[in-house]
């Protein structure tokens, strides 16, 4: 899915196909598989010389249900993986990654 949005004065198109992922919710395994319907992965736009730009594309398997990609901030971004026990990767420093290391977990592949 894309969108395109305006930034600066210039058309900027954010592509789940093309984009890097920071997070993709869990998916069905096979159409009996009713677990997971609906998700919400994050996404970046990266932009050399210019701020990247985080988004969330909201999913469904449900028919005729609308998908959507909404432009989040960094801070939401980093809320967003909070959430899920995890952390930016450009920004170790923030709550979910100290929390964890007070825990005794100190890389991340103990996980």
């Amino acid at each position: 899915m894309y969108r395109i949005i305006k930034d600066d004065g210039t058309e900027t198109v954010l592509d789940t196909s093309t984009d890097p992922w920071i997070y993709l919710a869990p998916r069905s395994e096979s159409k009996k598989d009713q677990r997971y319907r609906r998700g919400s992965d994050l996404f970046v736009k990266e932009r050399p010389g210019k701020p990247d730009i985080y988004y969330m594309y909201r999913w469904s398997q449900v028919p005729d249900e609308q998908e959507s990609i909404h432009v989040i901030h960094m801070k939401a971004a980093e809320r967003f993986l909070e959430e899920q026990g995890l952390a930016l990767k450009n920004y170790p420093d923030i709550r979910a990654s100290e929390t964890l290391r007070s825990y005794g977990y100190g890389i991340l592949e103990e996980f």
